[in-house]
């Protein structure tokens, strides 16, 4: 609204450093390993690559940073020589965007996922469903999340008149963790994105997106891969054999029939075991390459798709991740990378995906309301309980 002030940022609830020098300590060897641009080398430049990155992570997890102004204001502050060398304009933190790379926190973000895939941290807290766990290798959920954008974001073409920023990942369900992640306009197909990186031997679950194009689902199955997906209810399919016989689990478990169906009106598609689901006055129709499941197992199978829907949520409502500090294409990656950078930091620091009131407790404790003592205190109270 017009005339009204932006809220001071007061500097003594920013007291994130122990997370900036996590941070510092795995981008610092990859930012050492590569060359310097040309514009780093200007002894006149006082804002680093590394000063540019870490003050993208304190505005992450610090929602008392709104803008780019609030920022730069904060980086005057004398305890902020603990996250970047020197003071900074608005201005020359925009033009970082156009100078530095986001492929290097690109890295750390896969580094910091094969760190916790390596300590198998989703594993100790039993993530997923212990039946599908039990069955499967591996499983992988595929989806993407939105951004609203603004105007100025010409590259970040949406549907409809408004602007927005697409986040495409492959999550790990049993390991809690991306696996592989895009940054798009929000108009980007995101079967497109997801063909771009099959991998021989994954098991994926989606909704119906990823069921559209035939083809697209026969390029999975070509690729030696395999999955679960919801098919349209609208979706023309004809017998290719007799129903299967279903067991009394799979009837309790809402399972209508089970058979084997080729996709397509003209008979063109591939052909899929297709297993009817009626569950909370819904029809799920879901198509599957496993032919070794059980009915109701593959029902499990997708319902473990919501697992990064919940990871969405979190790092939406939970990481500071709704206002854009940089607006180019690789400003947007850079701020997400932090965002996704953020949330690994804090699954390492606490052994499992902080809940609301956890992460309530660590910024108390940055803000400086509780002490050591009472944030371990607070940290065990959070803690969920676990399922007899």
């Amino acid at each position: 609204m017009a005339g009204r002030k932006a809220p001071r940022v007061d500097v003594d609830q920013l007291r994130n450093w122990k997370l900036v020098d996590a941070f510092r300590a795995r981008v610092l060897p990859l930012l050492a390993a590569r060359p310097l641009a040309p514009s780093e080398e200007d002894p006149r430049r006082t804002l680093r690559q590394m000063d540019y990155f870490c003050a993208f992570l304190l505005a992450a997890f610090n929602p008392v940073i709104t803008s780019l102004r609030s920022l730069a204001a904060v980086s005057h502050s004398q305890r902020m020589r603990q996250v970047t060398a020197a003071p900074f304009a608005a201005s020359s933190f925009s033009a970082g965007q156009h100078l530095f790379s986001p492929q290097i926190l690109n890295r750390a973000v896969r580094q910091l996922a094969g760190e916790l895939n390596a300590k198998g941290l989703g594993q100790e807290w039993e993530a997923g469903n212990p039946r599908v766990r039990q069955a499967l290798a591996s499983l992988t959920a595929v989806d993407g999340t939105v951004w609203r954008a603004v105007d100025r974001m010409v590259w970040a073409r949406a549907s409809g008149h408004g602007k927005a920023v697409r986040l495409h990942i492959h999550f790990s369900v049993f390991e809690q963790t991306p696996e592989r992640w895009t940054v798009t306009p929000g108009t980007a197909n995101e079967s497109t994105i997801f063909r771009q990186h099959l991998r021989s031997g994954a098991f994926y679950v989606g909704d119906r997106l990823y069921a559209r194009c035939h083809e697209d689902l026969q390029a999975i199955i070509d690729a030696e891969a395999d999955f679960v997906f919801r098919l349209n209810n609208n979706t023309i399919f004809s017998p290719v054999e007799a129903q299967r016989p279903l067991s009394e689990a799979d009837r309790k478990a809402g399972v209508a029939w089970d058979q084997l169906m080729r996709l397509g009106g003209q008979g063109e598609g591939p052909v899929l075991r297709v297993v009817r689901v009626e569950a909370a006055g819904k029809i799920f129709h879901l198509g599957t390459t496993r032919r070794d499941l059980d009915a109701e197992l593959i029902g499990l199978i997708y319902r473990e798709r919501w697992q990064i829907e919940l990871f969405f949520k979190w790092i939406k409502t939970i990481l500071n991740g709704r206002h854009w500090l940089a607006e180019s294409p690789s400003g947007a990656q850079m701020q997400l990378y932090c965002v996704l950078i953020c949330a690994l930091l804090l699954m390492l620091w606490t052994g499992q995906r902080p809940n609301k009131r956890m992460v309530e407790a660590l910024r108390f404790y940055q803000m400086g309301w509780v002490d050591e003592n009472d944030l371990a205190l607070l940290l065990s109270r959070a803690q969920p309980r676990k399922k007899s």
